[in-house]
């Protein structure tokens, strides 16, 4: 295996690179040679590895400036530096207050040379609600440090910027290890997140993220691993070889008390919106039906409106009904309070309707509008929400203070509404 090769891919494919996609809830800025992502819980710097004749005034002042844009969401700050940045970098962060973990080897291996032995009591691991998943996070928050938190890993979920996937290793049905691993879409590498214990079978696990049974464009024959200690061991002895190395620098702004979940994230069936859809259906009537309609019981008060309008200039009009949408679902919350965008039989979100939209922060999800399925935002208490039907083509607008403050716009946008109760 050509190291030096392997290295020059990994500068160019991963580190530094402007994803297509950001993360679930997450905003990626450019500053210069630097790729900084906000994910409102935290923030990380990435960048190639910059010229070693790059002056010590100008790395003070990307440090400088990366600690105030960090300072100005009150987010903790991750920048990782390797061994082929220059050694001035790192004496700079320091010099700013970053905090430096232990060096750790970022170690590569060609998954054809790992083969594919020592699979017996590896499982598919389903991040969810279940007991069997709560000891999974348990044995990653006990273990570490990682490249990428399970917590955080779970966050990104299964997008459109990465593949990803998480298995347990089990004796006799009792949880040995965990590990989990992504692969950045368009690169040659799986990168591995985390492993809670030194198992090469996990790695070759993950031999399925480099193929092309994900749909992937390309085959990624390498497995990328951060790695010290016992697991570095094992891993040089399983075939993996050191292609640089890595240490974690860490600041965190004065007097920050920085959010504990992203502005947006995905729902997990049974834990998030599988009970919302089980109680639409119980307290609600919900029958999905392409036929039958209205295929809700709305409750009292509820307005309904005939979506035909927004067929006569059609872009516009659904961006004119998002926007009426957002500022009355703001208007009925308050900061800190959660709303849920499902999307009938498709990935849902969870989302802060005062941390999303708008410069610097993440979109707001969904749509108000339901192309092609049913798409409802809800209070996760049922309180008030609004719910679009594709096949009757209507809007319902619900609750004891969302229609009164929707109203008026959603008539001057629709016309007179077509059904209304209370």
């Amino acid at each position: 295996m050509d190291i030096g090769g392997v290295l020059a891919r990994y500068d160019e494919q991963v580190r530094g690179r402007l994803p297509e996609w950001p993360p679930v809830g997450a905003v990626v800025e450019r500053d210069g040679p630097l790729v900084r992502t906000h994910y409102g819980t935290h923030g990380t710097v990435q960048h190639p590895p910059l010229p070693r004749t790059t002056p010590r005034a100008e790395l003070a002042e990307l440090v400088r400036r990366q600690q105030e844009a960090f300072a100005g969401r009150g987010e903790p700050a991750v920048w990782k530096v390797h061994g082929n940045d220059p050694p001035e970098l790192a004496e700079e962060l320091t010099a700013a207050g970053f905090a430096a973990d232990e060096e750790r080897s970022l170690l590569v291996a060609e998954f054809e040379a790992l083969g594919t032995g020592g699979r017996d009591g590896v499982r598919h691991l389903v991040l969810d609600g279940s007991d069997w998943c709560a000891r999974a996070r348990g044995l990653a928050v006990s273990s570490g440090p990682h490249a990428i938190p399970l917590r955080e890993f779970e966050a990104d979920g299964l997008g459109l910027h990465q593949l990803s996937e998480a298995a347990v290793l089990c004796d006799r049905g009792r949880m040995v290890a965990v590990g989990w691993a992504g692969r950045p879409a368009g690169t040659d590498f799986v990168v591995v997140g985390g492993l809670t214990g030194p198992y090469p079978e996990l790695i070759r696990y993950f031999a399925g993220l480099g193929s092309k049974r994900y749909l992937a464009d390309h085959v990624a024959p390498y497995c990328l691993v951060e790695a010290h200690g016992e697991l570095r061991t094992e891993l040089a002895a399983a075939g993996f070889a050191e292609v640089t190395t890595v240490r974690t620098h860490r600041w965190a702004p004065a007097d920050a008390t920085p959010a504990r979940t992203r502005p947006v994230r995905k729902t997990i069936g049974a834990l998030d919106d599988g009970p919302v859809w089980d109680r639409l259906e119980r307290e609600f009537g919900f029958r999905p039906s392409t036929r039958a309609f209205p295929g809700f019981d709305a409750p009292a008060p509820s307005v309904t409106w005939s979506l035909d309008a927004v067929d006569q200039g059609r872009e516009e009009r659904i961006d004119q009904l998002g926007r009426i949408t957002e500022r009355a679902l703001r208007a009925v919350t308050g900061p800190g309070d959660t709303l849920y965008w499902l999307d009938w039989q498709h990935i849902g979100h969870a989302f802060e309707p005062h941390r999303v939209g708008g410069p610097g922060r993440p979109e707001w999800p969904g749509s108000v509008y339901p192309d092609g399925d049913y798409h409802l935002y809800l209070d996760p208490g049922l309180r008030f929400g609004t719910f679009g039907h594709p096949w009757e083509h209507t809007l319902c607008v619900f609750g004891a203070s969302l229609p009164a403050v929707v109203e008026a716009e959603l008539t001057g946008l629709l016309g007179d509404p077509v059904r209304r109760r209370g």
